[in-house]
């Protein structure tokens, strides 16, 4: 009799050394399935890949201080039957990048009181010509400023896009391994409690009859205990990291939709076997000094570097030289007499005496650089740092899992030996349960080694910032 009460509750124990890490039916969902799900619909993804977009508004926006003008005015006066004056004007103005604005217009005027300086021939007057920055605006103008800055931002947002997506990608990772972290353990504590409540039923079926001693029952009903609140501390983590990767999923009309309830992750098998073949990958090649974030910092630095360049020329004084030859013009438009004798011209000049608030703008300027050059340094030393450790981190938990998947099946040996002794009466419940204990947490062990593995592997990617090749 005896003989089968140690055979029933061995058959249990053996099941549960046998089971796997919570391997059903249910769908396999991968984390590349959850990368091409992220990079494809989630808001984040969206607004990294509207960066350019806003670049190329921007450039737009800037080449249209460059665009042709045209523009007329008139001015009259009537009073007491007497037409005082007439002044009528049409000008277009053509802006060179070279900071020369070339302008051609007709002038027509009229009146009784019109000033000498206003009059014109009877068919108008015809001008052209330019006006050429002497001083200030030689070398760099605020529109020059502009597009240049503009197109150093086109480089900008290929980076910022890299660098967002980037961030997703890392934080997606982060929530796929945590949520087969939580996965796993919980399968593996429920399998327990179910091997553990089956244990007890018989035990207390057996002590009933007088077959086994009632301390057993305590036993066991004590293992039960233990691995049920260790159970429910791991629901708990699995709903956060449930909920955690659920935040990723979108759809096509920006809605959070949340993954497949019923999917599982990868098993551990196959995620062991992932972990080995993810070796080759990591090689020289992969530099934290190529991190978008850092290009980002750099395209900054030179937009700034124009930014100083304009705030430099304000120190200059303002000398504008501006020549138009006249044309008197006859009938349809015709033009007749021109002459280099017929002309206009003009001269501005302007320069504020102390300079206070231009040289003000420099040191700004000059100050900004500096600051965005030591954050460069601050944050290249930080990404590099940070690669190191992930790179330190995902050798030794690479180490660790072949260490680790041997403890497993040696903590899995001990147990059924421990299981052979009890069965022969050599041994008693409580160092079964010790041993199935200890076997528990190893398991539990190799699988947050293997999420810990995984997570470092895309962290160094990460801080490579070459995630979204994966």
């Amino acid at each position: 009799m005896k003989f089968g009460i140690h055979l029933f509750i061995f058959g249990i124990g053996f099941c549960f050394s046998l089971a796997t890490f919570g391997q059903t039916s249910a769908p396999v969902l991968t984390i590349q399935r959850v990368f091409d799900q992220v990079k494809r619909y989630h808001p984040m993804s969206s607004r990294a890949f509207m960066q350019r977009d806003f670049a190329a508004a921007d450039l737009l926006k800037a080449k249209g201080s460059f665009d042709p003008t045209a523009q007329s005015t008139i001015s009259q006066k009537n009073f007491d039957n007497k037409n005082y004056y007439s002044l009528i004007n049409g000008e277009i103005k053509v802006p060179t990048w070279t900071g020369i604005d070339l302008k051609g217009g007709y002038d027509i005027n009229r009146g009784v009181f019109l000033g000498n300086e206003n009059s014109t021939p009877d068919n108008g007057l015809w001008y052209a010509g330019v006006s050429v920055p002497l001083g200030q605006g030689l070398l760099i103008d605020d529109r020059r400023a502009q597009v240049k800055t503009a197109r150093i931002g086109q480089n900008l947002a290929i980076n910022q896009q890299q660098d967002m997506t980037n961030e997703l990608l890392f934080q997606t990772a982060n929530a796929y391994w945590d949520w087969f972290r939580a996965y796993h353990v919980r399968q593996i504590l429920n399998d327990a409690v179910e091997n553990a409540r089956l244990r007890y039923e018989a035990v207390r079926s057996f002590a009933l009859k007088g077959d086994r001693p009632g301390i057993d029952t305590v036993e066991a009903g004590i293992q039960v205990q233990n691995i049920s609140l260790s159970l429910s501390q791991a629901e708990m983590e699995f709903v956060k990291a449930s909920n955690a990767l659920s935040g990723q999923f979108w759809d096509d009309n920006m809605q959070n939709v949340g993954y497949d309830s019923n999917a599982q992750p990868l098993d551990i098998t196959t995620s062991t076997q992932m972990a080995k073949n993810n070796v080759p990958n990591i090689n020289n090649n992969l530099l934290p000094e190529a991190h978008p974030y850092l290009e980002v910092l750099r395209q900054k630095l030179l937009q700034l570097e124009v930014e100083k360049n304009l705030k430099r020329d304000k120190l200059k004084p303002k000398l504008n030289l501006q020549y138009n030859p006249l044309s008197e013009a006859f009938g349809a438009g015709e033009t007749t007499n021109f002459s280099i004798n017929n002309y206009k011209w003009g001269m501005e000049f302007k320069m504020p005496l102390f300079l206070r608030k231009e040289r003000g703008d420099v040191k700004l300027a000059d100050l900004k650089i500096r600051e965005t050059d030591m954050m460069l340094r601050e944050k290249s030393n930080e990404i590099s740092i940070k690669f190191e450790n992930y790179i330190t981190e995902w050798r030794a938990t690479l180490d660790q899992i072949d260490i680790f998947s041997n403890t497993v099946e040696l903590y899995r040996q001990m147990l059924d030996a421990e299981r052979r002794l009890f069965n022969i009466g050599e041994s008693s419940l409580f160092l079964v349960n010790s041993r199935e204990q200890a076997y528990i947490n190893a398991k539990i062990k190799l699988t947050e080694i293997l999420a810990k593995n995984n997570m470092s592997y895309y962290g160094i990617w990460y801080f490579a910032g070459r995630l979204p090749e994966l």
